[in-house]
């Protein structure tokens, strides 16, 4: 599994629909990652921010590019994203004991 974070902007049209509607988007979010094997872990918005955030975790990079591509490119209502791969500290120990094992020279 993999775990992305994104943080996302609705347009303006998405803000107001959203408002006026009090839907709870983390749902239609659900309704795109778990048929893939994902998991919605939260949603937040963003205080002092005009952006949301989401963390999820995909069973590989190929189920989060085409929820990425079926929510963000082809939705209609994000008008800006970033997202980020999250690195848990279990893969940060296990990655560290292969680093003796690694040859490398630094540039002289």
């Amino acid at each position: 599994m993999i775990t992305m974070m994104l943080q996302f902007k609705y347009t303006s049209d998405a803000m107001k629909a959203i408002f006026l509607s009090g839907e709870d988007r983390s749902e239609a979010i659900k309704k795109m990652i778990q048929p893939l094997g994902g998991n919605l872990i939260c949603t937040y918005g963003m205080q002092g921010q005009d952006y949301h955030m989401m963390i999820a975790e995909f069973p590989s990079m190929k189920e989060y590019i085409a929820v990425a591509a079926k929510g963000i490119f082809l939705g209609g209502a994000i008008a800006d994203y970033k997202a980020i791969q999250l690195i848990s500290s279990e893969v940060l120990k296990d990655a560290s004991s292969l680093i003796g094992g690694i040859e490398y020279s630094p540039p002289s």
